[in-house]
């Protein structure tokens, strides 16, 4: 596979999760020695909001990665890619957009190319609208296999194909199988020793977009309720509003730090911080994912998470091994004694490294060259 050519295909290059675990696939990609070239759908989106060409374009640059926006509408998209698959030897297509995959399987058969297209599922269908959730369901049946990147991600899919004879027959006779995420190891921080005036505070942290569903808010209203104690907060956001900021700042002075617009490996982390996800999907989901591409990243740093109950099934080695654990955030002692015992763990060099084994992006990447054989 060493002369393989990649192409990756997704909706935009935003600040996300989809659009990390892409990067992190052609970083690695270019180090195994595989030639990968990215095209996005959403040139606009990209450039209008905070984003990952404009973060990582040292590295990218670096590793001589081409990335190209597609002009907008579904027909020049369609040319596109027909001029892509007849001109070059690709022989995978990684598709981070289930809306591309009819496109995708319209050029395969202008072009003649026989290449595979690989679609991954990112989203639960629970938090889709109904008809976009049906929508779903047929494009993602033209791709030539599915993955959904969690064990929630399978089982809802599967669940809400299943509810009738009907869309199990016209929907359901094509599945996806878990394919885990993983994180580029090379672009992590180190970890470094929290400051002396603050070496007894624990410190949590929330990393994401202010999307409702990922509950930020809860990091607010815990600060607020324990802020007499040793605790602080870090906020690791794409943007924020000024008025915002400055209003979380007059209330908390000091006990809260932002961190905006940066990567990863560009903050100071600290053995004293804990990872807090508080997921909240809804009371209409029935299966959750509550290890995001950011507990992963804490987990290499041996900084643990804690995380939403009920949805550590795709990596419960990591709940075994004690650097992720789950909470009911209903209950504000049960977070407390969480936060205190999670900031009394510390992993031994040995340890972290057997998580960065596990974690590494390039056990997805093997899975799905594997797959191509």
């Amino acid at each position: 596979m060493s002369n393989a050519r990649v192409l990756v295909v997704l909706d935009n290059f935003r600040v996300g999760g989809i659009e990390r675990l892409a990067l992190d696939q052609l970083f690695a990609l270019s180090d195994m020695g595989i030639s990968a070239v990215a095209y996005y759908r959403q040139e606009k989106a990209t450039k209008e909001n905070p984003n990952f060409l404009d973060l990582e374009a040292q590295r990218i640059a670096q590793k001589g990665i081409q990335i190209n926006a597609m002009p907008e509408g579904d027909l020049a998209q369609l040319r596109v890619l027909v001029h892509l698959l007849r001109n070059n030897n690709f022989s995978i297509v990684v598709n981070h957009s289930v809306g591309a995959s009819v496109t995708l399987s319209m050029a395969k058969l202008l072009s003649r190319n026989r290449v595979t297209v690989k679609t991954f599922i990112h989203q639960l269908p629970t938090l889709s609208a109904p008809i976009q959730r049906v929508k779903r369901f047929i494009y993602a049946l033209t791709s030539d296999e599915l993955f959904g990147y969690s064990a929630a991600v399978v089982q809802d899919w599967n669940e809400r194909l299943d509810r009738n004879p009907l869309s199990k027959a016209l929907l359901g006779w094509k599945r996806p199988r878990v394919l885990r995420n993983g994180i580029y190891l090379n672009r992590l921080p180190k970890l470094k020793p929290p400051s002396e005036e603050r070496s007894k505070q624990v410190r949590m942290v929330f990393i994401g977009r202010g999307v409702a569903w990922k509950n930020k808010e809860f990091i607010i209203s815990s600060l607020r309720s324990m802020a007499p104690k040793e605790v602080r907060a870090l906020l690791v956001l794409p943007s924020i509003e000024s008025e915002a900021r400055e209003e979380l700042t007059a209330e908390f002075g000091e006990l809260i730090e932002f961190e905006i617009g940066k990567k990863v490996e560009d903050i100071f982390f600290t053995q004293n911080d804990i990872n807090i996800y508080p997921v909240n999907y809804g009371p209409k989901a029935q299966f959750i994912e509550s290890i995001s591409l950011n507990c992963l990243e804490m987990a290499c740093l041996g900084i643990p998470s804690l995380v939403t109950k009920k949805g550590c099934s795709t990596w419960p080695e990591l709940e075994m091994a004690g650097v992720i654990k789950e909470v009911d955030w209903n209950q504000s002692n049960n977070f407390e004694v969480a936060l205190y015992a999670a900031s009394q763990v510390r992993f031994e060099s040995g340890k972290i490294d057997e998580f960065k084994s596990m974690i590494s992006i390039e056990n997805n990447l093997k899975e799905i060259l594997e797959f191509s054989r």
